[in-house]
């Protein structure tokens, strides 16, 4: 609309104050906006605050009220039962009761104290994406890069300082490697972009849906010293491995061998002794063949760490009502219609039992008495046969969820907008106000973007702001494959693979230099250009591991051959003899240039793009300021 306006107004200059005025309210309006945002996290952090510590108070009285019960309780029931005073009995059952109460009362306000502390962590971390304290967040998605995801290093997707680590909400594994896929290897298919932009619009929106979700996910990993993932469980619920059939018989005629010993026992016919030598025979028995029936209940004990947490994903998101496509499908998953809900709860059930094994005592009896194991491993094999097919559907629905719900962070940290992202055989982009999404808002400098099918010859100063030029171009449309908001006031592209060239280094103990580095990355290039599919080439400061004649030698034949209609190249350099070439087919260079500017004797830049070619340099004044000249 803003634009629209400035065209109009480039007819009439009587309108340009007019225009003026309604971008600066625009500009005030954004501002506004961000700052907003970042008030309204940081007024609910200081309620949140305020609230755990009362809470922390009260759970402090109330663990005091449960041990002074405790104590009550087991004085009286020792005093009363030892000098058989029944007031003292009465009194020590009244304050057993009160424990009981109490140990209740507690863990409910624990599991408070928790979910707040889980929702104060997530206002948090919203209010460091606001300046660079982002940048400590434990998960970087690091772990998910590979040696051949060159263009997500360059772009800073993953690792360190990167997207990943600015945007991620997923509590789980599987949501995080669902979100690091989605950055790295996005699927470019214009309806599945449009789906999913739809998706996180919605997200966007419901902002308190959006926090209660990303708490619990935030809770999921609270207290827990290693990340629980659920594929043990996945290929568990996948395989055909189950309790063979004799033990299926076993498990209830032993038990009943040593209920039979007991009654024949009581009423004198055989030594009750031998209730005792049943129990301790079918307690041997369950340990020798223990593998067999932990083959069944073994997979889901790290799943069980995170099964509750689950559920309450699963109930957020069956309770919440959605728009968009995308949201509807995965609740449809998960509802309790598709009987996601109730099997999973049915699983909690089944867990609960298995859990009394980590009290050792019980846990032996028990399997002396019922072979308590073999029962918990029959109830898994057909909660299986039931249900395992289903699992990976439902993981993967909360995963999706995770997913799109951390490109919505952009969307409340960030000035965005949704991109018209087209499959056009011309590629093109075309960018008003473009920002990079990882610098701060409070000193991020905008570019406009307009470049087609050909090469951009970008020259510069050293330090001006070539390099962050290309990175936020690659890293917007990246967000705008992935279906997300982008950091523009306006965008529109075609769909093309992105290859970069950037972050170049040298493998020692390959043997492979610095410049061959380069040259590798580039064949690539110049390899996928021969299948004539759209493509982006951002290349940073040309193979600058060579000496200046080769190098233009080389970056006149490169550009050459990667300049098409169909393959967009953008290449920044200090060697201004680029600035004039014609690819093979006759179409031009264009040429941008950033530069710097001096205020008395400091070195300043304004790191805006401009047309043409630079004519300026600052490599002395650099050194100079580095204390070298």
């Amino acid at each position: 609309m803003v634009y629209d306006i400035f065209n109009r107004s480039a007819k009439h200059d009587d309108n340009l104050s007019t225009l003026m005025v309604f971008i600066a309210h625009r500009v005030i309006y954004f501002k506004r906006k961000g700052v907003c945002y970042m008030e309204k996290f940081r007024d609910q952090l200081d309620g949140l605050k305020k609230e755990i510590k009362d809470l922390e108070g009260r759970s402090s009285t109330y663990s005091g009220i449960r041990f002074v019960a405790f104590i009550a309780a087991a004085a009286g029931l020792v005093i009363g039962i030892y000098d058989n005073r029944g007031l003292f009995v009465a009194v020590g059952m009244v304050f057993t009761a009160a424990f009981i109460a109490m140990v209740f009362i507690h863990g409910k306000l624990s599991e408070k104290l928790e979910y707040k502390k889980a929702e104060a962590e997530v206002l948090g971390r919203y209010v460091d994406r606001f300046s660079d304290d982002w940048k400590k967040f434990e998960e970087d998605g690091g772990e998910y890069l590979e040696n051949g995801d060159l263009a997500a290093k360059d772009m800073d997707l993953l690792g360190p300082n990167s997207l990943f680590q600015f945007i991620c909400t997923a509590g789980t594994e599987e949501g995080r490697r669902s979100l690091a896929k989605s950055i790295k290897d996005p699927e470019y298919d214009i309806e599945k972009i449009s789906r999913r932009q739809e998706a996180i619009k919605e997200l966007g929106r419901k902002y308190g849906f959006s926090l209660a979700f990303e708490t619990l996910g935030v809770k999921t990993g609270m207290g827990k010293k290693k990340k629980y993932t659920a594929d043990e469980f996945v290929a568990y619920c996948h395989s055909e491995a189950h309790i063979p059939v004799v033990f299926n018989v076993l498990r209830f005629v032993f038990p009943l061998v040593t209920v039979i010993l007991f009654v024949l026992g009581v009423i004198g016919r055989v030594n009750i002794g031998w209730t005792l030598v049943s129990f301790f025979a079918v307690l041997l028995f369950s340990w020798l063949f223990s593998g067999v029936a932990g083959q069944a209940v073994m997979p889901m004990i790290s799943f069980g760490y995170v099964l509750d947490d689950y559920i309450n994903m699963f109930e957020l998101i069956s309770r919440e009502e959605f728009d968009s496509e995308l949201l509807r499908g995965i609740k449809r998953n998960l509802s309790q219609d598709s009987g996601a809900l109730a099997a999973i709860k049915k699983l909690r059930t089944i867990s609960a039992a298995f859990n009394i094994r980590y009290n050792p005592i019980v846990h032996q009896i028990l399997c002396g008495l019922t072979m308590w194991d073999f029962h918990i491993g029959r109830m898994m094999d057909r909660w299986k046969m039931r249900n395992g097919q289903d699992v990976e559907g439902w993981i993967k629905a909360v995963s999706d969820m995770e997913e799109l719900m951390s490109f919505a962070v952009l969307t409340r940290t960030r000035k965005v907008s949704y991109p018209k992202v087209g499959d056009g055989k011309n590629v093109h982009v075309n960018a008003r106000g473009l920002r990079h999404p990882l610098i701060s808002p409070e000193i991020v400098v905008e570019n406009d973007a307009n470049f087609k099918g050909g090469a951009a010859i970008i020259t510069g100063s050293n330090m001006s702001g070539k390099t962050t030029f290309l990175r936020t171009l690659g890293i917007n449309l990246v967000l705008a494959y992935a279906g997300a908001p982008v950091c523009a006031e306006y965008m529109e592209a075609d769909i093309m693979k992105i290859f970069t060239s950037m972050r170049v280094t040298d493998d020692v103990s390959n043997g492979i230099s610095t410049f061959y580095a380069e040259i590798l990355r580039i064949k690539t290039m110049v390899e996928y250009r021969k299948e004539n599919k759209p493509m982006l080439c951002l290349i940073d400061e040309i193979f600058k591991g060579t000496n200046s004649a080769d190098r233009i030698v080389g970056a006149t034949q490169v550009i050459k051959k990667l300049a098409a209609p169909n393959s967009m190249t953008l290449v920044s350099t200090h060697d201004f003899e680029l600035c004039d070439l014609k690819a093979d087919d006759g179409t031009p260079a264009v040429n941008y240039h950033f530069e710097e500017y001096y205020e008395g004797d400091q070195l300043k830049f304004d790191y805006k793009k401009k047309d043409g070619r630079c004519t300026t340099t600052n490599a002395m004044a650099i050194l100079h300021m580095a204390g070298l000249a």
